[in-house]
């Protein structure tokens, strides 16, 4: 593929590198708070984010550098079988973010709607079936199924999606169900069915506050704010999935209409810019938690305050 322009290059390049810089200390901050502080409300949900913000850390951390310096160049500078690798380890880890978000969406619908909540043994096997479903969808492609090849300007790479063969079509469209359309539909139940319970629970909850005298003020007001927690943690979720969508859908749609027309391959910045786009939801999903869950932010602040007085304890003694 012919290089990108330099100046296009060179902006691009910057912009990623602040989004993969970013994400690995955004992502690795809240991947230590997850596991030091434990700010979440049950082992189920933690042990899920956890994972994620490990996905989302390794994505950034060793699939942007090879993007950054190819924008940066102009063109693929990594040669051959590290075009391979960049484009199984997008996949594998995006195919991944993607499923997880669903687990997380339906361990949320099944804590509060259907009121069973996930034990560490079950969400442990959630969440091996999602490696081994996404790590059999990225590798298909390096053993014949599909296969791998640069997109736009040939900066970064994908799936080759101008192929329409029986063979490349059927992996396509099994990738395209498993890995977006499946999860997409998951996570809009789950959420669909959980605000509306919030809501009615959240107003049940003010009604028996002022209503009942056979519970106590202090518990009534506890009960009141644990449904106001719970109902942020929801609301923090919906955030990190609709930001995952946002950045993701844009380069779905282009690669579906670039297998069946040639306009986005006349127009390469068409392909390019998509999928920079959609790596960023990387960085997202950091700053929502950032700005929506209080929790969050404050056992980040609390390692952050560790990690200095470790720092300076190992500096000067």
């Amino acid at each position: 593929s012919s290089g990108i322009n330099a100046e296009y290059g060179g902006s691009l390049s910057m912009a990623m590198g602040f989004v993969c810089i970013g994400s690995v200390v955004g992502n690795l901050l809240v991947f230590i708070s997850l596991i030091r502080e434990r700010p979440l409300p049950n082992l189920a949900i933690q042990m899920i984010f956890r994972h994620l913000s490990f996905a989302n850390l390794l994505l950034a951390a060793i699939g942007d550098p090879f993007v950054i310096v190819s924008l940066a160049c102009g063109y693929w500078v990594w040669g051959d079988s590290a075009r391979l690798f960049e484009a199984f380890w997008v996949t594998f880890f995006g195919l991944l973010s993607m499923m997880i978000l669903a687990l997380i969406s339906f361990e949320q619908y099944s804590r509060f709607v259907m009121q069973r909540q996930l034990n560490s043994k079950q969400t442990m096997m959630f969440i091996i079936g999602i490696y081994m479903m996404a790590l059999f969808l990225g590798l298909a492609p390096l053993c014949g199924w599909c296969s791998y090849g640069p997109e736009g300007y040939g900066v970064s790479n994908s799936l080759n999606w101008t192929e329409l063969d029986d063979n490349a079509a059927s992996y396509i469209v099994f990738v395209m169900i498993v890995g977006y359309f499946f999860p997409l539909v998951v996570i809009v139940h789950c959420y669909r069915a959980i605000y509306n319970l919030v809501q009615v629970q959240l107003n049940v909850a003010v009604v028996q506050t002022l209503i009942s005298s056979n519970v106590t003020t202090l518990t009534a007001n506890r009960n009141h704010s644990l449904l106001v927690q719970e109902r942020q943690l929801a609301m923090t979720i919906t955030f990190i999935i609709l930001a995952f969508f946002f950045s993701w859908t844009p380069y779905v749609v282009m690669n579906l209409i670039n297998m069946f027309t040639p306009y986005v391959t006349q127009y390469k910045i068409l392909g390019t810019v998509p999928a920079l786009f959609a790596k960023s939801s990387t960085l997202w999903w950091i700053l929502i938690y950032g700005l929506v869950d209080q929790r969050i932010k404050e056992a980040c602040k609390r390692t952050c305050s560790h990690i200095k007085r470790s720092v300076r304890v190992w500096y000067f003694s």
